[in-house]
């Protein structure tokens, strides 16, 4: 690949840029790299729960009607304001790191070749523009306020009294922490989580782009995969988003379960739909390589299985229909190229036509799922929950 194209490469990122990276950029909060600290993604979660706390407990020590102290005992004001914010942050760096691995891994190992390197490179940087988007973040902003006091209002009419608000006389209306929470706690993480969509849907079309290029896939690469075995490392990528939507919805439903009858049954169902919704949406994407997969694998099938055929036809000609074969036959490599060619052929027969691995999958459920492991945990016994855990598994 000429320098010009790897030059380009080293400066793509779906992390780097845009409005909101301007202004973090501008006020001193991300480091040398580009990327955020740990230091500025803890302190911006940490305002973020602050001011809706803040004005709760000044509110509630000057209004004794006002059951505003309730925040610190909701825990989706900690999985969202806290650990989402945060998470979704600090995890920004390990995600750039690893997406930028894997786009120059096509490249590098030849997977792109030659003829389709330009439509590669373009889009490359049109992934990389779309990522940047101004338009993109102010649509999601507009988005993400809308909706942010549309439902805080609704929650709090439906609650009819809490930190957020009270029901008086038919009308909703917010406490101070409430509207803090609807004009900027809420907006705040509800924009890192569609800033985070918007990636993933950049992302995916970047993949569905290049599984459209002349790929050079290898039936016989060990990792069973065509050399597209790489992009196991996907779903890590998004561990972050897919851990703090978990502990998002994971938080909000043992909320629920305060006011709604349920069984430890309902638990179990709604991790199961969570976890099928996350399988679907995260390994979605690389779907887009199924069909060059399974091309290459059946391309490849008739290719070495002509070549097996042929090849054994001549051993049996030459070592089996002779009848004074068994003298010469001591030393001759010939069996050795018949073992080889049948590794081939089962090397082939083996080849996946999804390019993930069970342990990519294990790790992807693990994070969707422990977050509801401790809400399970805090709805039936401990023993009862490793008793079922350890029965599921065993």
């Amino acid at each position: 690949m000429s320098s010009q194209p790897n030059d380009f490469l080293e400066r793509f990122s779906l992390v780097v840029g845009g409005p909101f990276h301007t202004v973090l950029r501008r006020a001193g909060l991300v480091e040398a790299d580009l990327l955020s600290s740990h230091r500025t993604a803890f302190g911006l979660a940490l305002l973020a729960w602050l001011i809706p706390v803040s004005l709760a407990s000044i509110q509630a020590l000057l209004d004794d009607g006002y059951i505003g102290l309730s925040i610190f005992s909701d825990l989706t004001v900690y999985s969202r304001y806290l650990v989402a914010v945060w998470v979704m942050i600090a995890t920004e760096r390990v995600a750039d790191a690893r997406i930028s691995l894997l786009v120059r891994q096509f490249p590098h190992a030849r997977l792109v070749g030659e003829a389709g390197l330009p439509r590669f490179a373009a889009a490359v940087a049109r992934a990389d523009r779309r990522s940047s988007s101004k338009l993109a973040e102010a649509i999601i902003l507009i988005l993400v306020l809308i909706w942010s006091v549309t439902v805080t209002r609704f929650l709090s009419a439906v609650s009819v009294k809490s930190w957020e608000g009270a029901v008086i006389d038919g009308t909703v209306v917010l406490s101070w922490a409430g509207e803090a929470a609807a004009w900027l706690s809420t907006p705040f993480f509800l924009f890192l989580v569609f800033r985070w969509v918007w990636r993933f849907v950049v992302w995916a079309a970047l993949l569905r782009s290049i599984a459209r290029l002349p790929l050079q896939l290898m039936p016989l690469h060990p990792d069973r995969a065509g050399g597209l075995g790489f992009l196991s490392i996907f779903p890590s990528v998004f561990g972050g988003l897919v851990f703090a939507l978990s502990c998002v919805v994971a938080s909000a439903l043992d909320k629920a379960f305060v006011f709604l009858e349920h069984t430890q049954q309902t638990i179990w169902l709604a991790m199961g739909a969570w976890m099928v919704l996350i399988l679907v949406l995260f390994l979605g994407p690389l779907l887009a390589f199924s069909r060059p997969l399974y091309l290459a694998r059946e391309h490849a099938l008739l290719d070495y299985g002509r070549l097996a055929q042929q090849h054994h036809l001549a051993f049996h000609r030459k070592w089996i229909e002779p009848a004074d074969a068994g003298d010469e036959l001591m030393g001759s490599s010939d069996p050795s190229s018949v073992s080889d060619l049948n590794a081939s052929v089962e090397a082939v027969l083996t080849m996946r036509t999804f390019p993930l691995d069970r342990p990519a999958l294990v790790r992807l459920l693990l994070t969707a799922g422990i977050p509801f492991l401790a809400v399970a945990a805090s709805q039936m016994p401990l023993n009862d929950l490793l008793m079922l855990i350890l029965g599921t598994i065993l």
